[in-house]
């Protein structure tokens, strides 16, 4: 079968709607040490055949925010890199890492890295480009023969402007531009090919690196590998690749009942639609209750992505609401509305609350209404 003729097997969708309906769906993450977490803490270098569960790579990180997203507890998400390898090593041993007894043999999905190593073994880019290209079609065509959906991840950005001094004869192509050029573009041409999703890491994880307050040392400690704080940015990125409810701000952007990925939304009769918008608003809450038990009345799933840190508000209608400032992720004694960001709750006092500046990455934002008999809600502003 030409490439341009394969079908796909499993998208992201299949794999979000069963994982919502309880389901393990896994996803394997197949590549070299930026995959396996080697820089990250409690790092345990993997071996064929095993399931590795290092606590701070990306694939255990992302796994605990896809079963908090999804409500269960049954979703994984492999563990498949390995440290010093390449496409060609990859390409070996694919049947190894997921057929047979391997704990990973039910992937529904594998997610192909591999490339920046790749680069120390040819003499020239374009012998760089073809063994790549070739290496990683076999991956492809494994993943389709084994009824295995394949999808392709560009490489982590580095820090390595040019040849460290040490390598300067041995290894020419030991740079950041060479990945980029040369890996980069051939996981783009291979997607189009075959009709693949592809993330580019190296264009997130490049504007992590440039654009967030985080030191690079803290992000790539020895300039080649992520550390915690890097792989923690990069399961937040997977997460809204593979989660719908995601939405994406790389800038001035607004948040209210009429937006389409909001979760936990209030019931639609009890939205007012406004002839004269205030702050913006259109469509808000704020009518009175009976009951005067605390009900969640938004709940928001936010990738920042902007070249800056956003400055997140809320907005309300009224002034009510009282409570004890919050410093953990349990609150009780607000009797106004509320917010939680990533589990820290800020009482609305006002009609408009500053809730801080966004760095590049996951937030999850989420909506209370207080013990109070007032439900008083209008949304978000990030700007």
């Amino acid at each position: 079968m030409s490439p341009n003729q394969q079908q796909q097997l499993y998208t992201f969708q299949d794999a979000w709607t069963a994982w919502r309906s309880g389901a393990k769906f896994p996803i394997a993450f197949f590549g070299d040490s930026t995959f396996d977490g080697a820089a990250t803490t409690g790092w345990v270098r993997n071996t064929l055949g095993a399931d590795n569960v290092s606590p701070n790579a990306f694939s255990r990180k992302l796994e605990g925010l896809l079963r908090e997203a999804a409500g269960q507890s049954v979703l994984r998400i492999y563990n498949a890199g390995f440290s010093g390898q390449t496409a060609a090593w990859g390409a070996a041993h694919i049947e190894q890492e997921f057929t047979g007894d391997s704990p990973y043999r039910d992937v529904k999905m594998i997610g192909i890295g591999f490339g920046i190593n790749d680069r120390l073994g040819y003499p020239s880019e374009m012998e760089y480009r073809v063994g790549l290209r070739t290496h990683t079609i076999r991956m492809i065509e494994w993943c389709y023969e084994h009824g295995i959906q394949p999808f392709l991840l560009t490489t982590q950005a580095v820090v390595a402007p040019g040849v460290h001094t040490t390598y300067e004869g041995t290894y020419p192509m030991r740079t950041g531009g060479h990945i980029h050029t040369v890996a980069g573009e051939v996981k783009k041409e291979l997607a189009l090919e075959y009709g693949l999703p592809l993330i580019d890491l190296n264009a997130y994880t490049e504007a992590f690196l440039l654009y967030s307050s985080y030191s690079t040392a803290s992000i790539i400690p020895d300039r080649l590998h992520f550390g915690d704080l890097g792989h923690a940015f990069v399961a937040e990125l997977l997460f809204a690749h593979l989660v719908p409810y995601t939405i994406v701000a790389d800038g001035y952007t607004k948040i209210d009942y009429s937006t389409q990925a909001v979760q936990d939304g209030v019931p639609e009769d009890w939205l007012t639609m406004s002839d004269s918008p205030v702050d913006g608003f259109k469509v808000l809450v704020d009518r009175e209750r009976e009951e005067t038990a605390d009900r969640k009345v938004m709940t928001v799933w936010l990738f920042a992505a902007a070249r800056r840190p956003l400055a997140l508000r809320a907005y309300k209608s009224g002034t009510t609401g009282s409570g004890a400032a919050s410093s953990g992720e349990e609150q009780e004694g607000f009797t106004g509305t509320y917010v939680k960001v990533n589990g820290k709750a800020h009482l609305l006092t006002g009609p408009e609350t500053e809730l801080g500046r966004m760095e590049q990455g996951l937030y999850r934002l989420e909506v209370f209404t207080g013990t109070g008999t007032r439900v008083d809600f209008k949304g978000f502003w990030l700007d």
